[in-house]
């Protein structure tokens, strides 16, 4: 079991890989463990804190199972601080970070560095593998350069997997992707393209996405408290039982597709 308050940060910078949707949900899910949450939302867009704003006004502020707070990657000193209040705060179990999708803010490096575990969604395509290989490179050296102050685990996460997607070449790249990604990581069972999986909310039930998301949120779940069970009893709303809802959809840019999550 990991100490808590445990840090799981979200990050890639290759954009569009579904970072932000995987870190509301994984909140979303440890709320049915009993595991008392907070969000931070440290990407360019803030689209958790946008998506929370849109919750609060459809559902009422008295709903909401978790914190979702704003900070700016971009200042090293900040997130330096942020993240040493974080690790010393009782009344948290787990704070999920949503980084930038981008290596160019200055606040980075402390967010990794001070990380427990970093998941990391990538996509099965052309682009995505390679840039994904480069940012776990730069892990890769960032460990090595601050020794044994960062100790994070990684998560690799094949995301919005399409099985019919990919010429028989092209299966094979996968495949040895995936062998190399995990010399830096745990690669996890793939989460398959669903339209369930295009949005999410920081309030209501997660309807279909349970079942789709499950295998690979139980496995980091485990890593962090060594049981598949809760590790108290949930207090649920009728919003969280039952609800099925209009969720937000993650925004994107134009910006390089850097930033769409």
């Amino acid at each position: 079991m990991i100490q808590t308050p445990v840090i799981v940060t979200f990050a890639n910078q290759k954009g569009g890989v579904g970072k932000t949707t995987l870190c509301v949900t994984f909140a979303n899910y440890l709320v049915t463990k009993g595991v008392r949450v907070v969000v931070i939302d440290c990407d360019f867009q803030h689209s958790i804190i946008k998506c929370r704003k849109a919750d609060i006004r459809k559902y009422g502020e008295e709903f909401a199972p978790y914190d979702v707070l704003a900070y700016e990657a971009g200042d090293k000193k900040v997130m330096t601080s942020l993240m040493e209040k974080l690790h010393n705060e009782p009344s948290i179990d787990v704070v999920l970070v949503d980084s930038p999708g981008s290596l160019k803010a200055d606040g980075l490096v402390p967010m990794f560095v001070n990380s427990d575990i970093i998941v990391v969604p990538f996509h099965y395509d052309l682009v995505t593998i390679p840039s994904t290989a480069a940012f776990l490179m730069f892990i890769d050296r960032l460990r090595k350069a601050v020794g044994e102050r960062m100790k994070a685990q990684l998560f690799i996460v094949p995301n919005l997997n399409d099985g019919r997607v990919g010429k028989r070449s092209e299966l094979v790249i996968w495949d040895n992707a995936r062998e190399t990604f995990s010399n830096y990581g745990h690669v996890t069972a793939k989460i398959p393209k669903r339209a369930d999986m295009e949005r999410f909310s920081t309030m209501a039930a997660l309807d279909m996405q349970a079942g789709i998301i499950a295998p690979v949120f139980e496995r980091i779940y485990v890593s962090i408290f060594d049981t598949a069970n809760p590790i108290r009893e949930p207090v649920l709303s009728g919003i969280q039982l039952t609800k099925k809802s209009d969720k937000c959809k993650p925004e994107t840019t134009g910006e390089g597709n850097q930033n769409q999550q």
